[in-house]
């Protein structure tokens, strides 16, 4: 179940506090789903998903060797928390500040990753149960762990050992390929203990961009049908496959809308009409149950000349989507009909895949969806079934 916002930085703010050198089961699980839960509250603030990444990463590798006191990684481990606790709490978006703790914490993390590597290898202990907990911490001399009372959390029941021979070792290095934060919070519910620091971990923004380009690669096909819309003075051609929604702006909504930063899909209902119907794509398949709890991020295209703030006279909320990536970007609807895409001519900046040229003998910077999202939207898990 899921937990709040308020419940996560109460778990944070006992594990900062805890005097247990050892991370129990009983411990990490609530610290998982508190990282989950603020993820979703920090999901266009870039640094500090990172952080919380890290922290994930952490707190999976220290979990499999419960048993054995890690001053190294909590000493870490407390200090990503206190400063997600910080931030939520002083309730400011200070973007250089971020993006300085970010690189500094990301530094910290690199270097506590290489010397666990340095370490000698070591199987990772299964975990125990509470009764064990209970006689281990009666034998040994490290202080009790803190009692669930004191968290103002329930602890969950411990998941079942895993075999011994699904064990590897924490800290093996996989390249610059990391598992996501919800393969990882999955595989930890299913009991697999083959995850790892440099597996769980994402990398930071500014290291996902450098060298290879490819990674945002979008060519559209000729023949596609787009929208032309504008932000601001500035128009943009968009693919038609990548727009899940476009929802007038209703005047008196107008500038709450713009000032928000992130919309509710609850907004784009209509009377006897289901929500999932209303939407292309992804959105279309998830539950109508959950996309109504569903917030997405307000977003701005970036380069070319684009404007970084939403235009006054924007009349439209357009739900953009690549893949299980998704965000809303506020437009003013240029044409009403739509365009077909004749040429394409590449010509990365920013946001802007190249330029198009359409049926109506124009030529408009055309949008990468997958640049833009991948960097500011909000990822959700595929549908099962």
């Amino acid at each position: 179940m899921a937990i709040s916002i308020d419940e996560s930085i109460r778990i944070f703010k006992a594990e900062i506090i805890s005097q247990d050198h050892r991370l129990p089961v009983r411990r990490s699980e609530p610290l998982l789903e508190a990282c989950a839960c603020l993820k979703q509250r920090f999901n266009s603030r870039k640094n500090i998903l990172a952080m919380l990444g890290m922290a994930e990463g952490v707190i999976l590798y220290m979990r499999k060797r419960e048993a054995t006191a890690d001053p190294d990684c909590l000493d870490f481990l407390k200090e990503a928390l206190a400063h997600v606790v910080n931030v939520y709490e002083e309730g400011k978006f200070d973007p250089q500040r971020e993006e300085e703790l970010g690189r500094r914490m990301y530094k910290r993390f690199t270097s506590l990753k290489n010397r666990l590597k340095e370490r000698p290898a070591t199987p990772p202990t299964a975990p125990r149960t509470a009764t064990e907990d209970g006689r281990a911490g009666s034998a040994s001399q490290a202080s009790p762990p803190p009692k669930p009372a004191a968290t103002g959390y329930d602890v969950p029941p411990p998941p079942p050992a895993a075999p011994a021979n699904e064990a590897t070792t924490a800290v093996a290095d996989h390249g610059n390929q990391p598992a996501s934060a919800p393969e990882a919070k999955s595989a930890v519910g299913n009991g697999i203990t083959k995850q790892s620091i440099a597996e769980t971990a994402p990398l930071p923004p500014w290291e996902r961009r450098r060298g290879n380009n490819r990674l945002h690669h979008y060519a559209p096909i000729p023949g596609e049908p787009c929208r032309l819309v504008e932000l601001g003075d500035f128009p943009l051609l968009i693919p038609v496959n990548a727009i899940a929604r476009l929802m007038p702006i209703k005047p008196r909504e107008r500038q709450a809308r713009l000032a928000s930063t992130e919309v509710p899909l609850n907004a784009f209902g209509r009377l006897f009409r289901r929500l999932p119907r209303l939407f292309r794509g992804p959105l279309a398949k998830i539950p109508a149950s959950r996309l109504k709890k569903l917030k997405l991020p307000l977003i701005m295209p970036r380069g070319g000349g684009l404007p970084t703030l939403p235009a006054e006279d924007a009349d439209h909320l357009l739900v953009l989507s690549h893949g299980q990536w998704h965000g809303v970007v506020p437009v003013r609807l240029g044409n009403r009909n739509q365009l077909i895409l004749q040429r394409f001519q590449t010509a990365a900046n920013g946001d802007i895949a190249g330029l198009g040229t359409t049926d109506d003998d124009a030529s408009y910077p055309l949008l990468n969806p997958r640049s833009l999202l991948e960097r500011e939207g909000f990822l959700t898990m595929p549908e099962q079934g």
